[in-house]
């Protein structure tokens, strides 16, 4: 791997997803001060590749170097191995590794759905899945909190992020009580169990943030605790964020926001990029 350490790493193939991940790659190594590399793998996993297959690899790396030729640190490769575990090695010594959503099938498959969900599961360092947004003019991020040790990564990331780009900063914490009933109209009792719920949520929220309010206090935060479930809980407001940022494991069933089957649902379903962060 040529990747310089703590660079910005970028999956590359040539497809409009794809260029919408190295643009995104391009911004974030900007506003982060760090190296960007950009990565194409063959499309075979064995060899040998033929003198076609490197010349469209070539092609590909040329046209993305000139999308981000403004870089200050900017190196490329073309590796001879699968897609996903060159992201996955290359996010050892990363910054974060970013992937378009899908990609060019038929040439790479390097940005397939599979592969990005599956580097969004097991690389060592956060992972940003780059979607369409569907507001492109909308500025906040978007965390999910759980109140788990294991999702702390993730509120730092999004804080930082936050105060990177200057961007108000949601925090979002959804549940889904499976005992509750659904067949029967809202009774003061039920209504009374929400209002609890919601109220016992704001403060699972602000505990979790405590840490990070104090340390970027620069930071516009609103609270949004939900009685839905997770995955919709985000899925909704990453229609009016510029990223969603989850953790890859979470608390369990009951709050069960970040667990790797809501993070992974979410890829699937966000309408902005989406941070998978460990």
């Amino acid at each position: 791997m040529n990747a310089l350490q703590g660079a910005v790493v970028v999956g590359v193939d040539g497809s409009a997803d794809s260029d919408r991940a190295v643009d995104w790659a391009a911004a974030a190594a900007a506003m982060h001060d760090a190296p960007l590399h950009l990565l194409y793998a063959l499309p075979r996993a064995e060899p040998p590749w033929d003198e076609e297959e490197r010349s469209i690899a070539e092609r590909v790396l040329a046209d993305a170097r000139t999308r981000v030729e403004q870089a200050l640190q900017l190196t490329s490769e073309i590796v001879d191995a699968p897609a996903a575990p060159s992201l996955i090695t290359a996010g050892q010594h990363a910054l974060m590794v970013v992937v378009g959503s899908r990609g060019h099938a038929a040439v790479t498959g390097l940005l397939l759905g599979s592969v990005s969900q599956h580097v969004s599961r097991h690389a060592p360092c956060p992972v940003v899945v780059v979607r369409e947004r569907a507001d492109p003019k909308a500025r906040r991020i978007v965390v999910g909190v759980d109140g788990s040790p294991s999702n702390q990564p993730a509120v730092g990331f999004a804080f930082d992020n936050a105060a990177r780009y200057d961007a108000p900063l949601a925090a979002v914490h959804g549940w889904h009580d499976v005992t509750e009933r659904t067949d029967i109209g809202p009774t003061t009792s039920a209504m009374a169990k929400v209002a609890e719920r919601i109220e016992a949520g704001d403060r699972l929220i602000s505990t979790a943030l405590a840490e990070w309010v104090e340390k970027y206090p620069e930071v516009t935060v609103t609270r949004e605790a939900i009685p839905v479930h997770p995955t919709r809980a985000l899925a909704d407001a990453s229609q009016r964020a510029a990223l969603l940022v989850v953790g890859s494991r979470g608390r369990g069933e009951f709050a069960g926001l970040l667990l790797g089957s809501v993070s992974q649902s979410v890829l699937h379903h966000a309408r902005c990029p989406v941070a998978v962060v460990r």
